[in-house]
């Protein structure tokens, strides 16, 4: 374990580093319309699923681009999460071959850190989060939120119409309770000359408190599809929430601002000097 003198080594360093380590992953997401729904963190409720999202794009001259996001979601029984996601990247214009990038995000809410993981490097950055630990709440419905243009929208932003009913069935053997909503993108809000809507249909889970079905489609022709599929309701292994051996480790103390670089997998972070 090496504590980092901030004279060579700052946040904003290992920020940029990562930046650059993770290039290749940004660009094979910038197709992405939508962002992939957030597994709360629940006491008592594991499970394990995959997590289907395609983003469809028509052009006008009836061309149709679909790009595939695969996500793998488990939560335990404690309420810890663990996000991996399968990132395609096609390695150059004249090659059609694509190779997938997993990045891979641990939410610790019981010791409060949040583990980001990059396997093809074997490097994982360790935030520290003191006073964010898990707090014991009953699974809620998740609620409906859109992204356009780079911008989030959240459900209590203006511009939402009332929700609608659209009923109830069953998904994936889970009983789900559907909700439509619109949100309109007023004109000149992200450049646009005219209006744009946004209609969000979403089936959820009350049981587990997780988006089991969601399509959101945009006046100017763009469409996501997210669906979770193969759930299993069962405690996941606790190896998929803690860094793997072998990797090396920079951990971010976010009270402290310290920087630690620790190899193997001791999760120790030297005292402040």
């Amino acid at each position: 374990m090496q504590r980092i003198a901030r004279s060579n080594f700052s946040l904003c360093g290992f920020t940029a580093a990562a930046m650059l380590f993770l290039a290749p992953l940004a660009q094979a997401q910038a197709p992405e319309q939508g962002e992939v729904p957030e597994i709360k963190a629940v006491v008592g409720f594991p499970f394990s699923a995959v997590g289907i999202q395609e983003n469809v794009r028509e052009t006008t001259d009836g061309n149709r681009f679909i790009h595939k996001i695969t996500t793998h979601h488990y939560r335990d029984g404690q309420g810890r999460t663990r996000l991996e996601r399968e990132l395609p990247m096609r390695v150059s214009a004249s090659n059609a071959t694509e190779t997938t990038y997993v990045t891979v995000t641990i939410n610790n809410r019981v010791t409060g850190e949040i583990d980001m993981l990059f396997p093809y490097g074997k490097l994982a950055s360790v935030t520290q989060r003191p006073g964010m630990k898990v707090v014991d709440v009953p699974a809620a419905m998740p609620e409906i939120i859109t992204r356009f243009a780079g911008m989030r929208f959240g459900p209590k932003d203006p511009g939402w119409s009332a929700p609608v009913s659209l009923g109830e069935k069953s998904i994936e053997g889970l009983h789900a309770v559907g909700t439509q909503r619109t949100f309109t993108v007023a004109a000149g809000l992200v450049g646009n000359q005219q209006a744009v809507t946004i209609t969000v249909q979403q089936w959820s889970s009350p049981d587990l408190g997780v988006i089991l079905d969601r399509t959101s489609r945009t006046s100017t022709g763009g469409e996501v599809h997210y669906q979770l599929q193969q759930i299993v309701q069962a405690e996941p292994s606790a190896d998929l929430f803690t860094v793997p051996a072998g990797y090396r480790k920079i951990t971010v103390n976010r009270a402290t601002g310290d920087l630690t670089d620790t190899q193997g997998t001791s999760t120790a972070v030297a005292q402040k000097q």
